[in-house]
């Protein structure tokens, strides 16, 4: 979800996504990017607006907020709020192409988070298509101020905030398509002391790489759990 503090329409689409959330579960993982300028003229604009996000939203060709990715499907077809359901219902029966296993270590003391993914695949890949990996750090519940219909929320719960990438803007190579093979990768990232790291989590998804950049599967998990 492409969204913004400036956003006076915004927190329709974040009431949108947890209504989806709500009616179908954990096959849905939201991200919220803040880009564009009802984000980087926001009064906490520094917190939120993201290099990576940013160049999500001039990539995927956002010009209109809030606004919505479907797992990227059709090259990063850029929706409006009221197709994002029927799109999703599109894929829901999908047979998923790999496991994806997240594993997380905390040092408390440093705030670097070691994150180990493992992607073992079910179906082999398809003939001519790349695949990566994308490791995201997103961070809920933080209270802040949000446009909503006209009116300032001064303290406004945003939630799925995407903070960061911890292997580059477009993700590490997945060398292996083959169903019943194994990937593993590990990263470190340092998480920004002004973050809470009980409220952050870590999303990894699996894409097609581009021009079709579609996610093929994905999980999250809490960044202090292992």
């Amino acid at each position: 979800e492409f969204t913004g503090q400036l956003c006076t329409s915004c927190p329709d689409g974040a009431r949108e996504i947890e209504r989806l959330v709500d009616e179908y579960g954990d096959q849905i993982i939201p991200i919220s990017i803040h880009s564009g300028a009802f984000a980087t003229n926001g009064p906490d604009a520094a917190n939120f607006v993201t290099t990576e996000g940013t160049d999500y939203s001039t990539t995927f060709g956002v010009t209109s907020w809030p606004a919505g990715i479907v797992s990227r499907m059709n090259n990063g077809e850029v929706l409006g709020r009221s197709d994002w359901e029927a799109k999703y219902n599109s894929i829901k029966n999908d047979a998923p192409y790999a496991d994806i296993t997240i594993t997380n270590t905390f040092n408390t003391g440093t705030r670097v988070l070691n994150i180990e993914v493992e992607t073992k695949w079910l179906l082999d890949g398809d003939d001519g298509e790349n695949y990566k990996l994308q490791v995201y750090i997103v961070e809920n519940h933080i209270i802040a101020e949000q446009l909503d219909n006209g009116v300032t929320i001064n303290d406004y719960d945003h939630k799925h905030v995407l903070r960061g990438a911890a292997n580059t803007t477009w993700g590490t190579t997945i060398p292996v398509t083959t169903s019943g093979t194994t990937d593993n990768q590990s990263f470190n990232y340092t998480l920004d002391p002004t973050w809470t790291e009980d409220n952050c989590e870590v999303v990894a998804f699996m894409y097609k790489d581009g021009p079709n950049y579609e996610v093929m599967q994905a999980n999250i998990k809490h960044a202090t759990s292992n």
